[in-house]
């Protein structure tokens, strides 16, 4: 189990790193065939659309048909979406196949950790810190080495590589992994056999958590690079900016077990909503380089415990079916990737540095409810 185990970590690895490399080379493609920003927008926009609600339906699916079978299936598809995405000569094409590509992840994630949680009982936080080390670090690499396929070979060159690496892990999952017996750890706690048959309100914070998350993410990704060029940062700045908030948040992911020693996990969330708040308040404020560097450092601080608190809580309830439980998670993932940006946006036509008003409010009213709760919090 540990060698399967492993690999898992692996695929995590590579398939968050070839999203990173595809995910750059889209705008690039759709902007050279002469795509205008609105049908850009557009096919960025059917990604989080479908992954607002897929991973509900893959994780219940995957319990149902065997979690190995989806992986390897998602593998193989979202290597056919790469292949398809090199072979379009038309904008308006890239939108039907961003809709299989994000099918695609929505089938892989849920199973991914649904199977991990099955195969580490009672050892569940140390396995999500590998997990999210994987993922956390080639979201890191992923764009680098999109950006730098594109600018030494060609624009199909991420395609191709990103296809190649999709079919041999997915040929690879079918000889390496094994699916766990499932059988629950009498020692490991389920937030279902809590007080009055479970703590709702627990998962209830881990949502809003993972939805602030998601939102944060997204509107910073999406809209913060646009916001700097207008303020006249250069391409570089910005990209060290993203690469010290990508850094931060895994740096977070790998010390999120001692944190919680020292905060516990409600504490954990607290603080992951207090210092994205007080993050996008400075950003609200400021305009240079160093100062959005020291703010980006604070958020990637706030979303990577938040991060690793919500899955953990979430991956805790309903353990009988922890496709179920992950594919909850993933698809509040999803709605805030696709509402952050689409209500940032909106909201940038009236000021540039609005979406970071938006973020913060979110994150004090996220906050609000979690003080509200916290005393109702019945772990530790």
């Amino acid at each position: 189990m540990k060698r399967s185990l492993n690999f898992i970590f692996a695929a995590a690895f590579a398939y968050q790193m070839i999203i990173g490399v595809v995910g750059i080379a889209v705008p690039i493609y759709a902007d050279m065939m002469g795509a205008s920003l609105f049908i850009v927008g557009l096919i960025g926009s059917a990604g989080g659309l479908i992954y607002s609600f897929m991973p509900f339906i893959s994780g219940v699916l995957c319990e149902r048909i065997g979690r190995k079978r989806f992986i390897s299936a998602s593998l193989f598809s979202y290597g056919s979406s790469c292949l398809l995405y090199s072979l379009v000569n038309k904008p308006l094409m890239l939108i039907p196949i961003k809709f299989l590509e994000w099918i695609s992840v929505a089938a892989f994630w849920p199973s991914i950790e649904s199977i991990i949680a099955d195969s580490a009982p009672g050892r569940l936080e140390d396995a999500l810190k590998k997990f999210n080390m994987s993922w956390g670090l080639a979201m890191i690499i992923g764009p680098l080495l999109g950006g730098a396929l594109i600018s030494k070979f060609s624009i199909i060159s991420p395609f191709i590589l990103s296809m190649f690496i999709a079919f041999s892990f997915g040929s690879l999952s079918i000889l390496m992994i094994k699916e766990p017996d499932g059988k629950l750890d009498a020692n490991e706690p389920s937030y279902e056999n809590l007080e009055n048959g479970g703590d709702e309100r627990l998962i209830a914070t881990a949502l809003a958590s993972i939805f602030l998350f998601s939102s944060t993410t997204g509107i910073l990704v999406s809209l913060f690079p646009s916001y700097a060029t207008n303020l006249g940062i250069s391409a570089f700045e910005i990209g060290v900016v993203s690469f010290a908030f990508g850094a931060m948040r895994a740096a977070a992911f790998y010390q999120a077990n001692r944190i919680e020693r020292y905060v516990r996990k409600a504490g954990m969330f607290l603080l992951g909503s207090l210092t994205i708040g007080v993050a996008s308040l400075a950003t609200f404020y400021n305009h240079n380089t160093s100062s959005f560097l020291m703010c980006f450092l604070i958020f990637g601080f706030g979303a990577g415990i938040s991060y690793a608190a919500s899955i953990a809580s979430l991956l805790r309830w309903h353990r009988l079916s922890r496709g179920h439980a992950a594919g909850v998670f993933e698809s509040f993932i999803g709605a805030g990737y696709f509402l952050g940006p689409l209500i940032g946006g909106f909201l940038s036509n009236f000021a540039a540095n609005a979406p970071y008003i938006y973020i913060s409010l979110l994150s004090f009213t996220v906050l609000l409810v979690q003080l509200t709760l916290k005393r109702k919090f019945s772990h530790g």
